[in-house]
Protein backbone atom coordinates (compact mmCIF):
# COMPACT_ATOMS: atom_id res chain seq x y z
CA UNK A 1 0.00 0.00 0.00
CA UNK A 2 1.05 3.58 -0.82
CA UNK A 3 0.07 7.02 0.57
CA UNK A 4 -0.23 10.58 -1.30
CA UNK A 5 -1.66 13.58 -0.54
CA UNK A 6 -3.07 15.67 -2.94
CA UNK A 7 -2.90 19.28 -1.88
CA UNK A 8 -5.34 21.83 -2.94
CA UNK A 9 -6.31 25.54 -1.92
CA UNK A 10 -9.92 24.28 -0.40
CA UNK A 11 -11.10 20.78 -0.34
CA UNK A 12 -12.44 18.62 -3.60
CA UNK A 13 -13.15 15.36 -4.17
CA UNK A 14 -9.84 13.20 -5.65
CA UNK A 15 -10.58 10.75 -8.55
CA UNK A 16 -7.52 8.37 -9.00
CA UNK A 17 -8.04 6.41 -12.06
CA UNK A 18 -11.11 7.92 -12.52
CA UNK A 19 -12.74 6.83 -9.28
CA UNK A 20 -13.09 8.61 -6.18
CA UNK A 21 -10.12 7.94 -3.84
CA UNK A 22 -11.04 11.00 -1.06
CA UNK A 23 -10.65 14.23 -0.28
CA UNK A 24 -7.85 16.70 -1.28
CA UNK A 25 -5.38 17.64 1.71
CA UNK A 26 -5.65 13.83 3.00
CA UNK A 27 -3.85 11.29 3.14
CA UNK A 28 -5.51 8.58 0.43
CA UNK A 29 -4.32 4.90 0.15
CA UNK A 30 -3.57 3.56 -3.03
CA UNK A 31 -2.06 0.65 -4.74
CA UNK A 32 1.52 1.06 -6.18
CA UNK A 33 1.81 2.04 -9.54
CA UNK A 34 1.23 4.65 -12.50
CA UNK A 35 -2.27 6.29 -12.02
CA UNK A 36 -4.32 9.53 -13.04
CA UNK A 37 -5.16 12.13 -10.62
CA UNK A 38 -7.89 14.53 -11.00
CA UNK A 39 -10.12 16.70 -9.05
CA UNK A 40 -13.70 15.97 -10.68
CA UNK A 41 -16.11 18.61 -11.71
CA UNK A 42 -16.40 21.16 -12.04
CA UNK A 43 -13.03 21.24 -14.01
CA UNK A 44 -12.19 24.94 -12.63
CA UNK A 45 -8.72 23.98 -12.04
CA UNK A 46 -5.63 23.02 -14.22
CA UNK A 47 -4.14 20.84 -15.18
CA UNK A 48 -6.89 18.40 -15.86
CA UNK A 49 -5.04 15.70 -15.01
CA UNK A 50 -1.95 14.59 -13.28
CA UNK A 51 0.08 11.30 -14.03
CA UNK A 52 2.41 10.10 -11.10
CA UNK A 53 4.23 7.00 -10.49
CA UNK A 54 3.43 6.13 -7.03
CA UNK A 55 6.01 3.87 -4.86
CA UNK A 56 8.27 3.88 -1.83
CA UNK A 57 6.14 6.08 0.15
CA UNK A 58 5.31 6.28 3.78
CA UNK A 59 2.64 7.33 5.91
CA UNK A 60 5.29 9.75 7.02
CA UNK A 61 6.77 10.46 3.95
CA UNK A 62 3.65 10.45 0.86
CA UNK A 63 3.79 11.39 -2.33
CA UNK A 64 2.80 15.21 -2.03
CA UNK A 65 1.04 16.17 -5.82
CA UNK A 66 0.76 20.12 -5.56
CA UNK A 67 0.28 20.28 -9.45
CA UNK A 68 -3.26 21.79 -9.02
CA UNK A 69 -4.39 25.16 -9.00
CA UNK A 70 -7.14 27.24 -9.68
CA UNK A 71 -8.14 28.31 -13.38
CA UNK A 72 -7.54 31.97 -14.02
CA UNK A 73 -10.04 33.67 -12.38
CA UNK A 74 -12.00 31.08 -10.33
CA UNK A 75 -9.96 32.21 -6.97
Amino acid sequence: MEFVVVTYYSNRNVRLDGQLAGKTNDTLMVERGHHRFDLGDPQDYQPPSVEKDVQDTTTVTPLIIADFKPSRGVV
